[in-house]
């Protein structure tokens, strides 16, 4: 399944590219995708595309349209937060829109994305939203109480971008919200996309689209 690359606008109408694959048949529920710090590249549209021969309409965005790589090839000091969120909520505003979506949107991201993911939700209006190994999840505590749709949180057990202790605290901010669920996989941060694990990646994402399902 072959995607294609198309232009979306900010709310200030600043132009960013997107990488949409778009699945068989009618109208269908649309997955605004997180990437990680490494930025839009051929692995996020081998995902998008996994995602549209699930049966949905799946768009992965570029966040760091505004800025350049680091000297290590990543984002990670150079990126914007506050852009990252607003190409969150264009690229939904778009996605909603377009004639192929069936009017429902989910946020599904991977490091840096998985914290877009649950801003998606809690902030920003998505239907759904699955996190894989966000990163600064433990810096949203508050906004997993205020999240009113459904929620995964796909964790690394020994997650090496925050201590153990910041696990535990994530997990039990979950519990306190029937809105969201927390899965722990013994398997490194990045299990299912860079640092790649079938079988964490294979039960994450079976997960991941029985929630998605719902939207359909």
């Amino acid at each position: 399944m072959a995607g294609r690359t198309i232009e979306l606008r900010d709310a200030q109408g600043n132009a960013f590219n997107a990488y949409v694959s778009q699945p068989a048949g009618g109208r269908s529920p649309g997955v605004v995708f997180g990437v990680d710090i490494f930025g839009l590249r051929p692995l996020y549209h081998d995902i998008a595309d996994q995602f549209a021969s699930k049966g949905f309409l799946a768009v992965a965005p570029d966040y760091f349209w505004d800025v350049a790589r680091g000297e290590d090839g990543s984002y990670r000091a150079t990126h914007k937060f506050p852009t990252c969120i607003e190409v969150v909520r264009s690229s939904i505003a778009a996605v909603r829109a377009m004639p192929e979506c069936n009017g429902r949107v989910a946020v599904n991201g991977y490091c840096v994305g998985g914290n877009l993911a649950l801003i998606g939700v809690s902030r920003l209006g998505a239907d759904a939203g699955v996190s894989y190994y966000g990163t600064r999840i433990h810096t949203f505590l508050e906004d997993l109480q205020l999240i009113a749709r459904p929620l995964i949180l796909h964790i690394a057990e020994h997650d090496h971008t925050y201590p153990d202790e910041q696990r535990d605290r994530i997990l039990a901010a979950a519990q306190k919200n029937a809105n969201v669920a927390a899965y722990v996989y013994a398997a490194p941060h990045g299990f299912a996309s860079s640092s790649f694990q079938a079988e964490a990646a294979q039960l994450a994402n079976q997960r991941t689209f029985e929630l998605l399902d719902t939207l359909k």
